[in-house]
Parts: C-alpha cells; sequence; structure tokens
C-alpha cells in the first residue's frame, strides 16, 4: 500500500468548533434574532456567491461601461452649448438673409457677424 491509501481523511469538525467566528449583523439579526428559515439564507448566500464570482469574471467590461457612461456625462453639457450655439447662428444667418443690408456687406461676412452676434457681441449691426 501507498502513503495516500494509508491516510485517512482529515476530519474538519474540529476546526469548526473551535472557530467561534461572528456572524455579519444581517445574518445574526434576520435569522438569529427573528428566525427566519434557514432555506432563505442558503439562497441569499448562494445568490452573494454567484454575483461575486460574475463581478469578479466581468469586472474589466464593467469599468469600461463605467468609464464610457461616466464619458458621456461629462460631455454633454458641451454637446448641448455647442448645439444651442449652432442653433443661434442659424437664425441669425436667416435673419441677416432677409434683411439685406447694405452695413453687413462692408464690415465682413454674415456668418462672422452672427457668430459675433451669438457670443454677446454688438446688436447694433441690425438696427
Amino acid at each position: 500500500m501507498t502513503k495516500s491509501e494509508v491516510q485517512k481523511p482529515t476530519s474538519h469538525t474540529n476546526d469548526l468548533r473551535n472557530t467561534k467566528a461572528k456572524l455579519p449583523w444581517w445574518v445574526e439579526i434576520l435569522f438569529v434574532q427573528i428566525g427566519l428559515p434557514e432555506n432563505l439564507l442558503r439562497k441569499i448566500l448562494k445568490i452573494k456567491n454567484k454575483s461575486s464570482n460574475h463581478l469578479n469574471t466581468y469586472k474589466k467590461s464593467y469599468f469600461i461601461s463605467t468609464l464610457i457612461l461616466a464619458s458621456l456625462i461629462y460631455i454633454d453639457p458641451v454637446i448641448r452649448y455647442a448645439n444651442n450655439t449652432n442653433y443661434c447662428v442659424r437664425e441669425t444667418l436667416d435673419y441677416l438673409s432677409k434683411k439685406n443690408l447694405e452695413k453687413i456687406d462692408k464690415k465682413g461676412s454674415k456668418k462672422a457677424i452672427a457668430i459675433n452676434y451669438c457670443n454677446g457681441g454688438s446688436y447694433l449691426i441690425f438696427d
């Protein structure tokens, strides 16, 4: 006989009896004090274990998704500001093309005047 066949399997019952680890507070309250069934505790612990394993497996994917979402949230105000500015320039160009002022032809292009007006420039050109 070899050494591995002779050895008896070790029992861990002594280890379990000697460890007096405290239960988590939620287990203590729900299952010891209130007395919820143990089947529910088993299901909760199984779900907790599966979710922990899932999170460890897909940690990189979750990190990249969170990074992309944060980037979109960060860039959104810039996009809205640019959209509003473009709308203002478009409306001002429409107004200038309808008005056909002689001052506009002397001072520069209509687009430059529209951008200046939308960025807080002088509005006296429209009078």
